[in-house]
């Protein structure tokens, strides 16, 4: 069947968006989640062959003394360091794309949440792209706060990314989180609605 993908800066309510279309949907449409940040973790976490990778790549400084690697070490190496975060890159992102390309296959639709979408250039695998977005602002507060990074890394991780606005300039839908969760709500049900006619299921009540 047909691929949604999800993607726009970091801090933008790209998962939360993501948990409430894959339910609105999946009141009418068969549908398959995938999570390229979570698959990120997994491989990090748990694929003996990637770690090496890291390992060679970066040596043991990110890796604790129990051989686990260390995110927080590797984001500021990653995030520091233009290099480093191409290297970091060609390890995961290969991967990462199998792993959602091979979900491409299957007879549901497929709802992928892929931070780096349009910089990986993978658009050309999606039917409709949703951008979530904010302000910048709202991103910093939400990074710093919510996730209690540095002032500078938050700046950092969104300077590596594609502007937002470009990305919003490329979506089929955007959906704006910097107002309350009914109102993103809204946005998302009004997306659910069309997909679920598009797709063969009822509209959305």
């Amino acid at each position: 069947m047909a691929a949604i993908g999800i993607t726009g800066g970091i801090a933008t309510g790209k998962s939360t968006v993501s948990q409430i279309l894959l339910e609105r949907l999946r009141e009418r449409l068969p549908v398959t989640a995938f999570s390229a940040d979570v698959e990120a973790r997994r491989l990090t976490e748990a694929d003996f062959v990637v770690q090496e990778e890291i390992r060679s790549a970066f040596g043991e400084t990110v890796f604790d003394s129990n051989r686990k690697l260390v995110r927080e070490k590797l984001r500021a190496l990653v995030f520091g360091d233009v290099a480093a975060r191409k290297s970091l890159e060609g390890i995961l992102h290969p991967r990462i794309r199998e792993a959602w390309l091979n979900r491409l296959c299957g007879q549901d639709l497929l709802l992928a949440e892929i931070p780096l979408l349009y910089e990986t250039k993978a658009e050309k695998h999606f039917d409709s792209i949703i951008v979530t977005a904010c302000s910048r602002a709202s991103q910093i507060q939400r990074l710093t706060t919510g996730r209690s990074l540095p002032l500078e890394m938050a700046a950092r991780i969104i300077n590596a990314q594609m502007p937002l606005e470009e990305k919003m300039r490329r979506a089929d839908w955007v959906v704006w989180t910097d107002c309350p969760p009914p109102i993103t709500a809204l946005q998302i049900d009004s997306i659910a609605s069309e997909l679920n006619k598009r797709y063969g299921g009822a509209a959305a009540s």
